[in-house]
């Protein structure tokens, strides 16, 4: 099939064969290996090119200066209103004016010295990029030299995340670990405290396992090839292929969630956005399709279309520079499909599986509480949490509040004895005594297949659980040792970089900051493995800049 559309605007738009697109026959066109771009390729390159350099978001790891674009929405209707205005869609020409601040447009300016948020003054003009990061270093203006690693974090924190919130979360990990060497020396208490928040804890692991690979490797420089960077821990197809091509200009293709739903519209693809088939097709499309001469800005181009035009629910079609090409649309015209949201197809998901945990809070006259790190391996490998036992797997809706609290008591007492060996010195026996069902509801924690409906058992030893004397650091449990404890603050646990879960379990109970602790010492209290004891205080990472450096997000 082919595409005999006009640019909005009456302006002609390059046709091919004119004939009415089929869905049908385009499926066993994928079937037959015979997808391509054809007479469309190139005209699609140059729209898409053209789109994205006008007027692509400002963004840190771009080398941009800020203000950064932190609200996709007001972007989006900013934009809805200067086509229905019949202006140019020149996104640059309003992305950052104060004059739409009435519009609901929020833009941050991060204060680098204090970390506080101060509100953007006059205009701030795009700055393009060419795919190289061997240009222009930080500075006053651009606070964030574009580099290999900068990128290689931001590819990593983008998965399962979006751009809005990891702005924030990018500044600040550049802050505190600014090149691979300062990652690869961190403690991993610190990475992961960095990290938390944006769920998906393996992802932290992973890039600070592969920041080591690299050191040792290639001397901490970045690797430029997708073969050598498929070498590098964590690092997958589509990572190698955005680093090699965004950092080092190099023609690599890459499909993500994004670049699969614009696939799946402009060729009418069969398959939902899960299907292996259809990931498989849209590889094939994009090798093709890659920009020879600006690969980087062009992968970029094709993941900021599906993230900020060609959206999951509510397309705006109207503003998409590739429309004319798009058989998706051919199809809802022809009436072959209800809606262009009918590509990709929508995924059957399993609703997450319901786990019933019992989980002990233990606190000590202090105001600390016990948290236990979890094994080395599986579900939030290594992080904190209140010690638990899982009183049931894969129970009915209606069954999520059915427990025994008298044999949940009797699971937890139970692992608190059997581990007392392991408790941090100067911990008061017994640990088990007196507890009882908390006064609140269950505290519900979700994850992406499991739905963890998790019922508080308190009690308090009466006394403070003293810190040992010569405190050292202590690393995360190795797979197969025994768990480590730790007595924290509601305070210093946040400092320590727990989980989600944890902090609701704090706010259910109602459990505030410490009177003796605050959250910026990072005290963490008695930290203990078999043999060891943990730092009183967080060190400061590797390589990490003083507090007046310089950093964001």
């Amino acid at each position: 099939g082919g595409w005999s559309q006009h640019w909005p605007g009456g302006r002609a738009m390059p046709a091919a064969t004119g004939a009415m697109v089929d869905v049908e026959d385009l499926a066993q066109g994928a079937a037959e290996g015979g997808l391509a771009w054809g007479s469309a390729l190139q005209p699609i390159q140059q729209r898409l090119l053209a789109w994205y350099l006008e007027g692509r978001r400002q963004l840190p790891w771009r080398g941009d200066p800020p203000p950064w674009c932190v609200d996709k929405a007001a972007l989006r209707r900013a934009a809805a209103a200067e086509v229905e205005a019949k202006q140019q869609p020149k996104i640059s020409s309003f992305l950052f004016k104060r004059r739409l601040a009435s519009d609901g447009l929020q833009v941050i300016a991060i204060d680098l010295t204090e970390d506080g948020v101060a509100a953007a003054e006059g205009d701030v003009e795009v700055a393009h990029t060419d795919g190289d990061v061997e240009g222009g270093g930080a500075s006053a203006s651009v606070p964030f030299a574009r580099s290999a690693y900068g990128t290689w974090v931001s590819e990593v924190m983008l998965q399962q995340t979006q751009v809005e919130r990891v702005v924030e979360y990018w500044t600040k990990w550049m802050k505190l670990f600014p090149t691979v060497q300062a990652l690869a020396q961190a403690h991993p208490d610190d990475v992961n405290a960095a990290w938390a928040g944006l769920g998906y804890y393996g992802r932290a692991r992973r890039l600070h396992e592969g920041a080591k690979f690299v050191v040792e490797k290639h001397g901490g420089e970045v690797p430029g090839t997708v073969e050598e960077l498929l070498k590098v821990p964590g690092i997958g197809p589509y990572t190698a292929g955005a680093i090699s091509s965004i950092a080092f200009g190099q023609r690599s293709a890459l499909v993500d969630g994004n670049v699969i739903r614009v696939f799946a519209r402009l060729m009418a693809l069969p398959g939902d956005a899960a299907s292996q088939a259809l990931a498989r097709s849209c590889w094939v499309l994009a090798e093709e399709l890659v920009d020879t001469g600006r690969p980087g800005d062009f992968n970029q181009a094709l993941m900021e279309l599906g993230a900020t035009v060609c959206t999951p629910k509510a397309p705006a079609c109207d503003r998409c520079p590739t429309r004319a090409f798009c058989r998706a649309t051919v199809a809802v015209a022809s009436g072959k499909a209800a809606a262009v949201t009918d590509f990709p197809a929508k995924a059957v998901r399993k609703p997450p599986k319901l786990v019933l945990v019992a989980a002990a809070v233990v606190e000590d006259a202090a105001g600390r509480v016990l948290l236990a790190r979890r094994a080395a391996r599986g579900l939030l490998a290594g992080q904190w949490e209140f010690p638990s036992v899982i009183l049931s797997e894969g129970g009915a809706a209606e069954d999520a509040e059915a427990i025994d609290p008298a044999a949940a008591a009797a699971s937890l007492a139970k692992l608190l004895q059997d581990l007392a060996p392991a408790m941090p010195p100067g911990t008061p026996p017994p640990l088990a005594a007196g507890l009882e069902l908390a006064g609140c509801s269950p505290v519900e924690h979700t994850f992406s297949h499991q739905r963890h409906n998790m019922f508080l058992f308190r009690t308090c030893i009466g006394t403070a659980a003293v810190p040992p004397a010569a405190p050292e650091p202590q690393q995360p449990p190795q797979e197969g040792s025994p768990p480590a404890w730790a007595w924290m603050t509601a305070a210093e646990a946040e400092v320590a970089g727990v989980t989600s879960g944890v902090h609701r379990i704090f706010r259910a109970l109602g459990l505030q900051r410490g009177a003796g602790a605050d959250a910026g010492d990072g005290a963490l209290s008695a930290l203990a493995a078999p043999g060891r004891a943990a730092a009183p205080k967080r060190r400061k990472s590797a390589g990490a800049t003083s507090a007046s450096a310089k950093g964001r997000r």
